[in-house]
C-alpha cells in the first residue's frame, strides 16, 4: 500500500499532515489516478507535462490568478512513485480536519458537532455520528469553539472489515467506533503511560503503546472492542526523559525508541534512537539497522505521523538509506539542529536551516509530516 503523502501546497506557509492511500506503486495510466477512478475535473498529475504545444505566446492579461489564488488546493505525493497530484478542495472552506487515514481518506468535523468522511479523489462524502456521542458530556463545551489542539486525532482509520471507522483522540485517551449509518459511535478507553506520541492504524488495526507493551485493538463480531498486548516491550522506559514512536515502514510495523543519551561528539545528538521490528506472530521486538528496500529506505518521522520512503525514486544523493529524518515539531530539529540521524552509525546531520519551509526536498518532506498542535 503505498503512501500519498499530503505536502505543503504552492503559496501557502500553513502546515499539513500527511496523507497515506492505498494506491498502485505501477505508473499512473494517463487520466486515471493511483485508485483506478477518474479523477475529478481539477486533478492533474504535477509530474506530466505537455510536450506538444510548441507556442511559447500567452496571452498574460488575461490569464487567472493562478496557485496563489486557490488556498484549498493541496499536493499529494505518492512516496513511491515521486510523483505529485494537485486537487482543489472547497470543502475545507466550511470543515476542520479531524485525521487523515491510511486508506487516503479524510476525516471532517463541521458545524460544531458532524463528522464526515471524505474521499479527496472522488468527492464522496460519508456521513458518521455527531461527536456528541462519543465525547463525555464534560467535553461538549469544547465543541462550540473547535480548537484541533484539542482534537487532533491521529491514529484514525478504518478497520479490517472496510467499513468500521476507528477514531483516536490520544489527548482523552478514547477510541470511537462507528459504521457510515450509525447513529452513535461505540467508546472505548484507554491508558498510554504516557508513551503514545503516535498511535497508529496498522493493516485494519489499532496499534499503541503502553507500558506493558504493543497494545492492539480487537474488533470481533458479536463481541465488545477489546484491547490485547501484540508485542511486550522487554525493555526499561522513562516516560519523561524517553518516548516510544510506532511507524508504518513499507508495510512493517515498527517502533522507534527516542531516548537521551551523553552527548559524546560534534556528530553525535543528545538523543538516540533505536528502531525495532514489531514482531506480530512471536510477539517480540527485534532490533534493526535497516528500513530495508532493494537500493534502501529513508524515513520521514513525525511526532504523530510518519512515512518511508525508498531511495530510488528520487533524485541520487537528495536523501540518505536507513536514515531518519525527524519533522520541525521534534524540539530536537530546531533546537539541536538534527537534521537526520543515520541507524548504522548514530552519526547526524545537521539541518540546511531550521526555518519550517521547503529549501530542500528533505525539508520539503520533513515539513509535510509536521502537525503544529501547539
Amino acid at each position: 500500500m503505498p503512501p500519498l503523502s499530503l505536502v505543503p501546497s504552492v503559496g501557502r506557509s500553513s502546515q499539513a499532515p500527511p496523507l497515506a492511500t492505498r494506491a498502485k506503486a505501477e505508473e499512473p495510466i494517463e487520466g486515471e489516478d493511483h485508485l483506478g477512478v477518474a479523477p475529478p475535473p481539477n486533478y492533474c498529475w504535477g509530474a506530466k507535462r505537455s510536450r506538444t504545444n510548441n507556442n511559447n505566446w500567452r496571452d498574460w492579461s488575461n490569464l487567472d490568478d493562478g496557485p496563489l489564488a486557490a488556498p484549498n488546493r493541496r499536493c499529494f505525493l505518492n512516496s513511491f512513485t515521486g510523483e505529485f497530484i494537485q486537487v482543489d478542495l472547497p470543502e475545507l472552506l466550511d470543515h476542520e480536519l479531524l485525521a487523515v487515514t491510511p486508506e487516503g481518506l479524510l476525516v471532517l468535523f463541521h458545524d460544531h458537532n458532524h463528522v464526515r468522511l471524505l474521499n479527496p479523489l472522488t468527492r464522496h462524502v460519508t456521513e458518521l455520528p455527531p461527536l456528541t456521542t462519543l465525547l463525555p458530556s464534560k467535553h461538549h463545551v469544547m465543541l462550540s469553539y473547535f480548537n484541533i489542539d484539542d482534537f487532533l486525532a491521529t491514529g484514525s482509520g478504518i478497520a479490517s472489515d472496510d467499513s468500521t471507522v476507528v477514531l483516536c483522540f490520544n489527548r482523552f485517551r478514547i477510541l470511537g467506533m462507528a459504521k457510515p449509518g450509525d447513529d452513535h459511535w461505540i467508546l472505548l478507553k484507554y491508558n498510554h503511560d504516557g508513551f503514545t506520541y503516535t498511535p497508529l492504524m496498522f493493516a485494519g488495526r489499532f496499534y499503541y503503546v503502553k507500558v506493558d507493551g504493543v497494545m492492539a485493538l480487537q474488533i470481533c463480531p458479536n463481541q465488545p472492542p477489546r484491547l490485547e498486548v501484540a508485542a511486550k516491550l522487554n525493555m526499561h522506559v522513562s516516560p519523561i526523559s524517553e518516548g516510544l514512536h510506532l511507524v508504518n515502514s513499507c508495510g512493517d510495523l515498527m517502533l522507534i525508541h527516542r531516548q537521551t543519551v551523553p552527548l559524546t561528539s560534534l556528530d553525535k545528538s543528545c538523543y538516540q534512537y533505536d528502531m525495532y521490528r514489531v514482531n506480530l506472530d512471536t510477539g517480540t521486538l527485534l532490533p534493526v539497522k535497516s528500513l530495508g528496500g532493494g537500493a534502501g529506505r529513508a524515513m520521514f518521522w513525525g511526532m504523530h505521523c510518519s512515512f518511508s520512503v525508498p531511495l530510488e525514486v528520487f533524485p541520487s544523493g537528495s536523501i540518505s538509506a536507513d536514515t531518519i529524518y525527524p519533522s520541525f515539531d521534534f524540539t530536537e530539529r530546531s533546537l539541536l539542529e538534527v537534521g537526520a540521524y543515520h541507524l548504522l552509525d548514530g552519526h547526524i546531520d545537521r539541518p540546511s536551516g531550521l526555518l519550517q519551509r521547503p529549501n530542500t526536498l528533505v525539508d520539503c518532506l520533513s515539513l509535510s509530516n509536521t502537525v503544529d498542535d501547539e
